[in-house]
């Protein structure tokens, strides 16, 4: 369910009730950026085939070498039927977020 333009991603974007923001938080080679590649692949953005191989939030070379993200990276993508995704394939480690505490007294 890809839009049919850019200006259709516009629209869904200036009302904040269809954007849903989700950022991929995970240990070390747990899957991060493979299930960003799968849901940018069902944008049509790349091959499906290509999911989980190309690495497409890694943009930077080094983290094409390695196979690593270093660099958080995010992406809008159509979502549902009438939903913007805002996806964040992170470079965060546990470590960085054992101290965050959320509003409601719960750790992440």
């Amino acid at each position: 369910m890809v839009p049919n333009s850019l200006d259709k991603m516009i629209q869904l974007q200036k009302n904040t009730a269809n954007i849903r923001n989700i950022c991929v938080l995970a240990h070390v080679d747990h899957g991060k950026t493979t299930l960003a590649d799968c849901l940018i692949s069902s944008n049509g953005i790349i091959s499906s085939r290509l999911a989980g191989k190309l690495r497409y939030m890694d943009s930077r070379e080094d983290e094409q070498i390695r196979g690593i993200t270093m660099k958080s990276s995010a992406i809008s993508l159509h979502y549902a039927k009438e939903s913007v995704l805002c996806l964040v394939d992170s470079a965060l480690v546990f470590h960085f977020l054992a101290g965050l505490v959320l509003p409601h007294g719960l750790f992440i």
